[in-house]
């Protein structure tokens, strides 16, 4: 997948038959993100043309509204891998700055969508707004696409069972509560963190629990504090997921006032991960963080989380 990171770097001769684009922020890449891109892709392939995602590099509110940014899902990696993994052949991901956010809708899409990307088609999910002030919707889209020879479509939200409609917003909230069932059911997988391994303070190699620390810059939304039931991929992805019993908190038991971190105990592993790059998936929560009165309750604890990781993940 080719990756545009400015709009003066767009080739109309690129698209020398056209192009079906997704316009949106696309973070998390939810079910309604996903089907956007699968919509987008056959669509593509159909008509012969490539299929374009056209989006932002950061949310446009740590710009315009900064106090009311959330924090992201995903990490622009995270996405980009999420795009190509969809089929995407050109990703346009540029940043969200004073001279984007003052592109009038109607210029957009002029200039934009057609001088540059020479659109025939293009998608855009059910809430999205384009253009300054977030004047352009769907129906502007349509209108815009009778004058410019395109077609528009605007996609409903998507229904995630229990967990209702699926948006950013929603899995953000979900795993910021530490539910990430309900996350995985609006995501459609597991919601993941990704680092580096890095030392930590050893105490849980002391008492036979050695843990892997992910510190560094942490992709991914990192969950409520507690203790969850997941996997960990090792590398680069092409191993198999081990299952661990996964930390997200401080020690309230020897470090009450110690730094929020998320460690992985990998089950039945053994090996150096120090410097390694992992991915850590978080499947159930088995309950919040306790401080215990000794070492003994402690590791009774403990004991018994890993032996309902096991139950849990062997579902």
């Amino acid at each position: 997948m080719r990756v545009i990171t400015d709009l003066d770097a767009i080739r109309p001769a690129d698209y020398p038959e056209g192009s079906s684009v997704a316009i949106g922020k696309f973070d998390g890449l939810h079910l309604g993100h996903q089907a956007i891109l699968r919509t987008l892709v056959e669509g593509a392939r159909a008509a012969g043309h490539p299929a374009v995602v056209l989006t932002f590099a950061n949310n446009p509110l740590s710009l315009l509204r900064p106090e009311r940014c959330p924090q992201p899902l995903m990490s622009r990696a995270q996405r980009l891998e999420g795009f190509a993994g969809a089929g995407v052949d050109d990703c346009v991901m540029i940043d969200f700055d004073e001279t984007v956010a003052a592109i009038p809708a109607d210029d957009f899409v002029r200039d934009v969508l057609i001088g540059g990307l020479r659109a025939r088609h293009v998608i855009m999910g059910a809430n999205f707004r384009f253009g300054a002030g977030g004047a352009g919707d769907g129906a502007l889209l349509e209108a815009l696409g009778e004058r410019y020879g395109f077609t528009a479509q605007q996609l409903d939200l998507v229904a995630a069972g229990g967990a209702g409609q699926a948006s950013s917003s929603r899995v953000r909230d979900a795993v910021l509560a530490g539910d990430v069932d309900a996350a995985a059911s609006m995501l459609g997988r597991a919601p993941v963190v990704r680092g580096e391994v890095v030392h930590g303070d050893a105490r849980g190699r002391e008492i036979g629990f050695p843990t892997a620390n992910v510190g560094g810059e942490i992709e991914g939304l990192v969950p409520a504090d507690g203790v969850y039931a997941g996997w960990v991929v090792i590398g680069d992805g092409e191993a198999d997921p081990r299952p661990a019993a996964i930390s997200v908190g401080n020690n309230p038991t020897f470090t009450p006032e110690g730094r929020s971190r998320v460690e992985a105990f990998l089950l039945d592993f053994s090996g150096e991960l120090y410097g390694q790059r992992i991915e850590v998936r978080f499947a159930h929560r088995l309950r919040g963080m306790e401080r215990y009165d000794s070492l003994e309750a402690l590791l009774e604890q403990m004991r018994a989380d890993v032996t309902r990781t096991r139950e849990m993940l062997a579902r």
